[in-house]
């Protein structure tokens, strides 16, 4: 029976900062009524959750979630993922993300343990461990910033295109025109909301564990517009859905079978004047035994759906990675 006094917890570690842990109730909000705290959200950003902080502890309470997301296995993928390609060529989309679902066994003992270990091998990432009654227990180590926003600046990223880590192999075509479709729909979007002296940096090689990615770096200057306005404009990015948006949101809710859960949606501080979130990659979900890893890829017309599985494996080793470690 589940203890009646019983907290949440959230530990977190932003690039270049200290470990926050803190104890507290992660509650179900809406993006009207965020105030300042810690958020995670969804994909479709049609759940928003906010753990609301009590007081700085030390201990820690894992919370399991009982119902198993299903994991593909390698044949299921294939077939789904050439059903996917054959849509994006049929509806002419430049690009829509497909995710799948990997499992590995795993020391439910050590999950404080892990979080350590990704705040070791990952200094430039997001780190966050998060264990709640409403939500399970969620582990990360994202490299990927949404919005950093106070005073009048912004930043944000995009970041697509993935091959290992000294794999010596040039960008392919279709990485290169996949970065630079993330890259204009963020600017267009700004564009609309009017930011000023915007600036765009790249793309350039960016090191995330094993795996590399092309990065660019977009700064603007804001005045009147809320940064949860910004976030909610800029969210989800086709870095994590596609292009045209709404169509790709779309094919993607119908052929993908299982629910993301906290995957690809919005993690990390908020407050009426500023920001600092992260699109929730490189994450799983702990349950008893069991680590359930959230993995994807983009996909284009000139995808191959055995390099697009090769791609998801080879992002799981951020995670898998530092499992081995313990």
């Amino acid at each position: 029976m589940e203890n009646p006094t019983s907290k949440d917890y959230l530990l977190y570690r932003y690039p270049g900062s200290e470990i926050v842990h803190v104890e507290g109730i992660v509650e179900k909000s809406t993006f009207d009524n965020l105030k300042d705290g810690f958020i995670f959200t969804d994909f479709l950003k049609e759940n928003c959750y906010i753990f609301r902080e009590s007081v700085e502890t030390k201990n820690f309470e894992i919370h399991f979630d009982t119902e198993k997301p299903y994991v593909f296995t390698k044949n299921e993928y294939l077939n789904q993922a050439t059903s996917f390609l054959n849509c994006i060529q049929q509806l002419q989309l430049g690009k829509a993300v497909f995710s799948r679902i990997k499992t590995a066994l795993f020391d439910t003992n050590k999950t404080l343990q892990l979080f350590s270990e990704l705040c070791d091998k990952y200094p430039n990432a997001l780190v966050y461990l998060v264990s709640s009654k409403q939500m399970g227990t969620w582990i990360g180590a994202s490299p990927e910033v949404l919005l950093e926003a106070h005073d009048d600046y912004l930043f944000t990223m995009s970041l697509a295109g993935t091959k290992k880590v000294n794999a010596n192999i040039e960008w392919t075509e279709k990485e290169i025109i996949e970065q630079e479709l993330v890259t204009d729909f963020i600017a267009d979007e700004l564009k609309k909301m009017q930011v000023d002296s915007l600036e765009i940096i790249g793309p350039y090689n960016f090191e995330a564990g094993p795996v590399e990615h092309l990065r660019t770096d977009i700064c603007a200057q804001i005045s009147t517009i809320a940064p949860i306005e910004i976030a909610m404009n800029l969210h989800p990015t086709p870095a994590v859905s596609g292009l045209p948006r709404a169509e790709a949101i779309a094919l993607i809710k119908t052929l993908e079978t299982h629910d993301r859960g906290l995957y690809t949606g919005m993690i990390g501080l908020i407050s009426e004047n500023t920001a600092r979130l992260f699109v929730n990659l490189r994450c799983a979900q702990i349950q008893e035994k069991n680590t359930y890893l959230y993995i994807g890829g983009g996909f284009t017309a000139q995808s191959i759906p055995e390099m697009e599985w090769e791609e998801t494996e080879n992002k799981s080793q951020t995670l898998l990675n530092a499992m081995r470690n313990l």
